[in-house]
């Protein structure tokens, strides 16, 4: 039997491409992988510099260096893309990294294109006039699902079902993790909990990502049990996330939406402390394995720490798994409904 054929377009983070890769194979799907790396690419010659910065300063063309990043990807790409002349579906991922030229292209290759915005509409707003040109667009802020605009579909993040479950939690001498890119907006919490968490002897995995040098941002946070690196891959936060028995997630101020770090806690099966108040109105939420933390006050956190874990419904667990997750922005059936909390329109 042929196997469906589908392109992937996402923004290169962490290397989370080449997990979501594996798992499209592992539920039976032929991949492109199309992914541009917007933050390592490079001008492949002074040329082609000159001929981007006229196009976008003189012609007024504000895709132009993303049409320049997508041929350049083409030409890498030319034997694979031979052999997938049409695609059954294309999935994007941040599709505002892509000219609306290709996303055009690759829309009259496929029987139906989707794109799936896992960052608030307003962080790049630029995605907003791309909605139009997908067959579904998928949103995980509830912030965003307020605006009532039916081309809006809901879902959230997932986690990836194809790797071996993690161990048990472990609540005697818990080991807390988080790793997350330097962000001055959430300094002072990541600072405030690193502190009461030296005072308290709670083992902390703490990683801060900064592409920069290290010791240009160390003394802001001030704490010695946190580690700077400039470089690391999701498969290593994954392999980190397995071994650790809390997760920490520190929300940014640009959306509510729930991170990654949440359905990595549901799938591994942890024990998970978030500044995201948001959390408490998914139906996987249960006290005993989450501890909303408001980022200032620690009462109540050391005896969550030593609490059991509270095994979820394996129906509701098994419905933010990708290979749910998948079926439900594809439409293919059997899938379980992904919703969002209703929240008030914004006046």
């Amino acid at each position: 039997m042929t196997k469906p054929r589908i392109f992937l377009g996402m923004v290169n983070d962490a290397d989370i491409h080449v997990l979501l890769g594996e798992c499209l194979a592992h539920h039976g799907f032929d991949v492109l992988d199309f992914t541009l790396d917007t933050q390592t690419f490079r001008y492949p010659n002074l040329w082609a510099r000159i001929q981007t910065k006229f196009k976008q300063t003189v012609l007024g063309n504000k895709d132009a260096k993303k049409e320049l990043m997508v041929e350049v990807k083409r030409r890498q790409l030319a034997a694979k893309l031979a052999d997938f002349p049409a695609f059954d579906y294309a999935l994007f991922i941040r599709s505002d990294i892509y000219p609306n030229s290709f996303i055009r292209e690759i829309k009259s290759k496929s029987r139906l294109t989707v794109n799936y915005q896992w960052d608030g509409l307003d962080r790049f707003p630029s995605i907003k006039s791309q909605i139009g040109l997908f067959d579904r667009f998928y949103i995980f802020d509830p912030n965003d699902a307020a605006q009532n605009d039916p081309r809006l579909l809901p879902t959230t993040n997932f986690y990836f079902d194809h790797l071996p479950p993690a161990d048990a939690v472990q609540t005697e001498a818990p080991v807390l993790y988080f790793i997350g890119a330097h962000r001055e907006d959430r300094i002072p919490t990541v600072r405030r909990f690193c502190r009461y968490a030296e005072q308290a002897g709670w083992p902390l995995d703490f990683q801060i990502v900064y592409y920069g040098n290290p010791q240009q941002i160390s003394p802001l946070y001030d704490c010695g049990n946190i580690t700077f690196r400039q470089r690391t891959s999701y498969r290593e936060n994954l392999e980190n996330a397995r071994r650790a028995s809390v997760l920490v997630d520190f929300v940014i101020s640009t959306h509510s939406g729930l991170s990654l770090r949440v359905f990595e806690a549901l799938g591994h099966r942890k024990k998970l402390i978030t500044t995201n108040a948001d959390i408490k109105n998914y139906d996987f939420y249960h006290p005993d394995n989450i501890f909303i933390w408001d980022g200032e006050h620690f009462d109540g956190m050391d005896d969550f720490l030593q609490r059991p874990y509270h095994e979820i419904d394996p129906a509701i667990r098994e419905k933010y798994s990708f290979g749910n997750w998948l079926r439900y922005v594809l439409q293919i059936e059997p899938h379980q409904p992904i919703h969002l909390p209703v929240q008030t329109p914004p006046t």
